[in-house]
């Protein structure tokens, strides 16, 4: 299954890559997509993930080799420091260095009346949730050491996430057909008479939805550009809609829009892709004829879309919709959040308080006037919340990595040919970096093993263009 030697090609062409390599990624997604849907740490589902993640590790760490590094240093760099940031906060440190931290005097004055004043202690304030944090790695790591062993071809991963899509519009679907109590939804915690699909929160559903739907309509503009079978010039668009379809009738606010957003960027892509702009260089696909102008089956498509999703809102079968005319969005409880968090990081902004720490953070901070019977596990502004819990270190981290990216994106900007494509990268950028200001989708271990994916594809694609 796994090889020590290969091709000096940055991938293998998905037509002659090995099946028994397809079946391995299938199958990792598949135990991520039914047991990594959730974001809280204490889901039962979480046990058979990182065991069979763990499984699925070993083996490709035995044919690691310098040859994987240099492909994607950037990745490897990173996913190490981020590791590296977890382990530093769980050091025990002197108990004089301990004390001198940022926020700990009080936590200093306890150990004091407790007689533990001369305990080490790590950085983390809570080292269990921050070795739970260091656990889950487990999942991003395994599903990065496959693509990058087995040499995924890039349109191999974006077929399994697009599959992925499909599976959470399948489920999403059952699930709003056989109602609340239906057998079909996977966790125990979860929002129940909305399509969550393979996950547990609708909104985290409905964003992977949209980042999906991107993923499929890059799938369908190299179709059209006459680089792939014929099936699969009907398979993309129907699972396009089929997503979208689903998506329409959940009751995520922030989902809504970024669904009918990557619409939007998609039928935008459609115009500017190829096939559109009627550059010679491409065939044409043998679906149409030739006396077809190349605009027609785009209009068509517009023109579908949007009048089924007028259809929905018309018959008022779009929640999200009607909650955001209803209220005011601002109004939402999560906005609260912010003074505090800012006050939070502010205390910990240079040394953190520890990947995973939020929820007993927030518990010291969190005022009476926001006190109910329901808690608050996650701070809802990830990008907040990551620099609260890992620092400077997580600032430095974030910040070279967008850097990376914006980089990448810039590099497929500047090839008149494929130009079209920064569409999708944009598009996926934006949501994923917008939907965690008000939530944390990338807290779930699909999101990050997605995520770990499509940031190979984006290396592998301006690796190739620059070998080009």
């Amino acid at each position: 299954m796994f090889r020590s030697r290969h091709s000096s090609k940055s991938s293998l062409r998905a037509e002659t890559w090995p099946r028994s390599h397809w079946v391995t990624l299938a199958l990792f997604a598949g135990v991520v997509a039914f047991t990594g849907g959730a974001s809280r740490f204490d889901a039962a589902q979480i046990i058979p993930l990182r065991s069979l993640s763990l499984i699925f590790l070993i083996t490709p760490l035995f044919f690691l080799n310098r040859s994987h590094f240099r492909s994607e240093r950037f990745l490897f760099v990173f996913l190490s420091c981020y590791v590296a940031l977890v382990l530093g906060q769980l050091l025990p440190l002197p108990e004089v260095l301990w004390r001198s931290l940022p926020g700990r005097t009080e936590l200093s004055r306890i150990d004091t009346i407790l007689g533990f004043e001369q305990n080490w202690r790590p950085i983390s304030i809570t080292p269990i949730r921050s070795w739970n944090a260091l656990g889950s790695l487990v999942v991003p790591v395994a599903g990065f050491v496959l693509a990058v062993v087995l040499r995924a071809p890039s349109k191999v991963l974006l077929q399994i996430i697009a599959g992925l899509g499909l599976l959470n519009a399948t489920l999403g679907l059952a699930q709003v057909a056989t109602g609340k109590l239906s057998i079909f939804y996977l966790y125990e915690v979860t929002n129940r008479g909305s399509p969550v699909g393979i996950f547990a929160n609708e909104n985290h559903s409905a964003i992977f939805a949209a980042c999906s739907m991107l993923v499929l309509a890059l799938l369908m503009s190299r179709t059209r550009a006459g680089t792939g079978p014929v099936f699969e010039k009907v398979l993309y668009p129907a699972t396009f809609f089929i997503i979208f379809l689903v998506s329409l009738v959940s009751g995520s606010r922030a989902g809504f829009v970024a669904v009918v957003g990557s619409a939007g960027a998609s039928m935008i892509m459609f115009f500017l892709s190829p096939h559109a702009a009627s550059r010679a260089k491409y065939r044409r696909p043998v679906l149409f004829k030739d006396n077809v102008h190349p605009y027609v089956p785009l209009a068509i498509t517009v023109i579908f879309i949007s009048l089924t999703a007028l259809i929905f809102m018309w018959l008022d079968r779009t929640p999200a919709l009607r909650d955001i005319l209803a209220k005011d969005s601002f109004a939402d409880l999560r906005w609260s959040f912010w003074p505090i968090l800012i006050e939070m990081v502010g205390d910990h902004w240079l040394i953190g308080t520890g990947i995973g720490s939020f929820e007993r953070v927030y518990q010291v901070y969190e005022p009476s006037g926001l006190l109910m019977p329901l808690y608050v596990n996650q701070a809802h502004n990830d990008w907040g919340q990551f620099i609260l819990e890992g620092g400077f270190f997580a600032v430095a981290l974030t910040i070279a990595l967008l850097i990376w990216v914006t980089n990448a994106i810039r590099i497929i900007s500047s090839y008149s040919t494929i130009r079209f494509e920064v569409i999708v990268w944009m598009g996926l950028a934006t949501i994923v970096g917008a939907a965690s200001l008000v939530d944390y989708p990338l807290r779930t271990p699909l999101f990050q093993l997605v995520s770990i994916w499509l940031l190979i594809v984006l290396s592998r694609e301006i690796r190739d263009l620059k070998m080009a």
